[in-house]
């Protein structure tokens, strides 16, 4: 198994091709006569530029070479500023450009309105993995993804010679938009081409499995992938797979839609996620497919947010979200929520928590304080009527026969329901015992 890492200076196809093959590729008469002036080596790192404009407008570069458009491929310059001049009869236009090294421009020359655009196609980094693959045709597999992805007018990068990838990076979105970013590329593109071993295959014919994702780095997903099998092929028809398979998959990446979702939330800080992948923590801008969207927030503490998103392309959709405080969760051990302890303070003595006063206690306090109630007024009465007449005195020295004497029992009735008054009270009022403190209850109590 092999991952290609060739170093490349410019990797438009013509560029790769002469970096691949040397002598052996076939360049274009632009090509030869723009390679001729830059040589293609670590000293002297190339660009590519295309130009575009009206058939048969006559190019020239820093006032050599002149060229006729349309040009069969892309000019191979030399990195650094250069002038192109652009001629149709008697009018001419100029540029400059900064090419810079693997890295592709384009520059459209519009006589009709006498203006001049310089822009700057999508890059990807490519990343090939080959096992299994007949000795020599990784050069000719590589011309060939390179030209089926450029014909969807991406450009394509490749990582110096001496990069080294983290372990499993091709299969880690996360990591292939890292590698894109160290890079300054707008894709990453990984493919993979593996030999497998098939009794029906004639000699000079193997059967592979092709693999191929492009991931979106201003979005850090995948935009497209797709997989494909080449059963008996020969190394000219996995190249005519490759080609069949890479043009649609660049094709559905560049084509997909893209918003900017603009997210705040109250408390801010919240961890925010847009169908299931974490873009990161609000407040935030970020890139994302157009369309609609499953949001979610959530921050410890809170109630988690989730709800549906209409992202509008090429256009900026602002969503602010208000979390509300979360209740309280008990674990499996407390399930049975316990009594809230209760803080008592005596003086200058720490605090103790207590727990509440058992409810038989104020019942049993409550039972006592009204049973004495009654016994203190049945004792009062007994006391008020003591030594009065029973029955109503008769003749004219109004004696009485039969006189009361509660005294005795108004006492003891009032002794008694003072006590049980006293008693009801003191049941009631007295604290309930000393607890631990709740893990909780002790964090609140020392706010």
């Amino acid at each position: 198994m092999s991952l290609r890492m060739t170093r490349v200076q410019s990797v438009g196809h013509g560029l790769l091709c002469a970096l691949l093959l040397g002598p052996l590729c076939p360049l274009s008469g632009a090509q030869a006569q723009t390679l001729s002036a830059a040589t293609l080596t670590d000293s002297q790192p190339s660009g590519e530029v295309e130009v575009f404009a009206e058939r048969g407008t006559q190019i020239t570069v820093d006032g050599e070479a002149a060229h006729t458009l349309p040009l069969s491929a892309p000019l191979l310059l030399r990195a650094g500023r250069h002038v192109i001049t652009a001629a149709q009869g008697r009018s001419t236009l100029t540029a400059q450009v900064d090419v810079r090294a693997g890295r592709a421009q384009e520059v459209r020359f519009n006589f009709s309105v006498q203006a001049v655009s310089i822009t700057v196609p999508p890059h990807a980094l490519l990343l090939e993995q080959y096992e299994g693959i007949p000795k020599g045709a990784e050069p000719a597999l590589a011309i060939a993804t390179v030209r089926a992805l450029s014909m969807q007018r991406l450009t394509m990068l490749q990582l110096p010679r001496d990069a080294v990838l983290p372990a499993d990076c091709l299969h880690q979105v996360s990591c292939l938009v890292d590698q894109a970013a160290k890079q300054e590329a707008d894709y990453a593109v990984v493919l993979s081409v593996t030999a497998t071993a098939s009794p029906a295959d004639a000699p000079d014919r193997r059967s592979y499995q092709l693999h191929a994702q492009i991931v979106d780095r201003s979005v850090g997903q995948q935009a497209s992938v797709i997989s494909e099998s080449c059963s008996g092929c020969s190394t000219e028809l996995l190249k005519a797979k490759l080609s069949s398979v890479l043009a649609p998959l660049a094709s559905a990446a560049l084509s997909r839609k893209k918003g900017t979702l603009r997210i705040t939330t109250q408390p801010p800080q919240a961890e925010v996620f847009v169908s299931g992948a974490r873009i990161g923590m609000a407040p935030l801008v970020r890139t994302v497919w157009a369309g609609t969207t499953e949001l979610r927030v959530s921050l410890p503490g809170y109630r988690s947010i989730e709800q549906r998103v209409d992202v509008t392309d090429n256009a900026e959709s602002s969503v602010s979200l208000k979390l509300e405080p979360a209740e309280q969760e008990w674990t499996d051990q407390e399930s049975v929520p316990r009594p809230r302890p209760i803080i008592v303070l005596d003086g200058s003595k720490p605090s103790v928590l207590r727990e509440p006063r058992p409810r038989w206690r104020l019942i049993a306090g409550a039972a006592a304080v009204g049973a004495g109630g009654i016994l203190l007024g049945f004792g009062g009465g007994a006391l008020s009527i003591d030594g009065q007449c029973i029955t109503q005195a008769e003749g004219s020295a109004r004696h009485c026969d039969a006189l009361y004497a509660t005294k005795s029992l108004g006492a003891g009735l009032m002794a008694t329901g003072s006590a049980l008054v006293l008693g009801g009270i003191l049941t009631m009022a007295w604290p309930g015992r000393e607890s631990s403190p709740h893990p909780n209850s002790a964090q609140g109590a020392s706010k």
